[in-house]
């Protein structure tokens, strides 16, 4: 850790690397030029120099000197915070798909997205300790942080400073990103409408607002409310409850699911019935996804509808862009997909009007 003084060097460099001041690839003054316009000792000018290098400011290059570097960190490296963690009951499969991309480096967008989960606001919490000097520092070009009772509290949070996106929920003093599940339903809805109606839809999903949407636009489509049933059922209960259905004489033959993280138990209740599934079978089931890495993904015969988690991403830059950039941002709303539309989907998120440029806190 540098000491007082080093530390003083430190903040007068790493303000006028990150003003511009100091260009990309420009060579610092030597030790001894410093030591007389800091009036300090040799030893604190390498302390402080050392401390730069760690943040990703400055490269040594032997004899020749020590220079700015020439890609700096702080414009191309981003935090994903999330109070969930994995394995817990919280933890969904988006995010799994999102941490999985962040570790593997396949985010889509330019730079790093580093994965902060299980932060917590505690002193104790290593997580949320990166955090607190990311902000302190102003050490990455920008946050993205997955909203949650938790993060919505986090101190660090509460005040202006690195630009920042919400996922999912406002947060303080952040631009909104929200994956536009009123179209996922409807465009779900229409794809039936156009090969199922007359037959029994069954809905499934964890969410009674989500089913509540779907029953609604099955109905504008023309599907008799006697043959739509929607079930709240959780993952852990999901199988039992789809080999009961199964076993029925009025069992469904089509079967929407909104969310991803009931494909796998869906899947197994069927094969409990003996129900065989695609579109040639006995039951078809169109189901959500998170693209590139949807659930259970090696089962044929499964239909996917669902958010990709990599457009998510060039979303958040894009609003951490506009902010760095000091432009109004709205919103961003990321829009559905099916699998033949990923590879000519337009990487450009689309603007969401809004009143307010940025949610606060007020």
């Amino acid at each position: 850790m540098p000491s007082r003084k080093a530390d003083q060097i430190v903040q007068v460099l790493r303000s006028e690397i990150l003003s511009g001041l100091r260009a990309p690839g420009a060579k610092l003054p030597t030790y001894d030029a410093f030591t007389e316009q800091f009036g300090v000792t040799r030893p604190t000018i390498a302390r402080g120099v050392r401390a730069l290098r760690h943040e990703g400011l400055v490269t040594v290059e032997g004899t020749r000197g020590v220079f700015v570097a020439r890609s700096l960190p702080h414009y191309n490296r981003y935090l994903w915070v999330t109070s969930e963690r994995p394995g817990t009951p919280e933890w969904s499969s988006a995010q799994a798909v999102l941490l999985e991309l962040c570790e593997r480096g396949e985010t889509g967008i330019p730079g790093e997205v580093i994965p902060l989960v299980g932060v917590d606001g505690r002193a104790n919490n290593p997580a949320y300790q990166t955090l607190c000097d990311a902000v302190a520092l102003g050490s990455v070009a920008g946050l993205l942080v997955s909203s949650s009772p938790t993060t919505s509290l986090l101190p660090v949070l509460q005040g202006p400073g690195l630009p920042r996106v919400a996922i999912g929920g406002a947060l303080p003093h952040a631009s909104l990103l929200e994956l536009d599940v009123a179209a996922l339903v409807e465009r779900a809805a229409a794809r039936l409408a156009r090969r199922a109606r007359g037959r029994r839809v069954a809905v499934l999903s964890p969410q009674a607002a989500h089913l509540a949407l779907a029953e609604s636009a099955l109905r504008a489509r023309g599907f008799d409310g006697k043959r739509v049933a929607a079930y709240h059922v959780a993952p852990v209960g999901c199988e039992a409850l789809t080999a009961l259905l199964f076993e029925r004489a009025d069992r469904p033959d089509t079967v929407l699911v909104t969310d991803d993280a009931l494909v796998p138990p869906l899947l197994a209740g069927l094969s409990r019935a003996g129900v065989g599934v695609g579109p040639r079978r006995e039951v078809s089931v169109l189901a959500h996804c998170t693209w590139p890495r949807p659930a259970a993904a090696d089962i044929d015969g499964v239909e996917r509808l669902g958010f990709d988690a990599r457009e998510l991403l060039a979303a958040a830059k894009s609003c951490i862009d506009a902010q760095r950039a000091g432009e109004p941002c709205a919103g961003r709303v990321v829009p559905p997909r099916f699998a033949n539309e990923l590879a000519s989907a337009d990487a450009t998120p689309k603007v969401v009007p809004a009143s307010k440029p940025l949610a606060s806190a007020a």
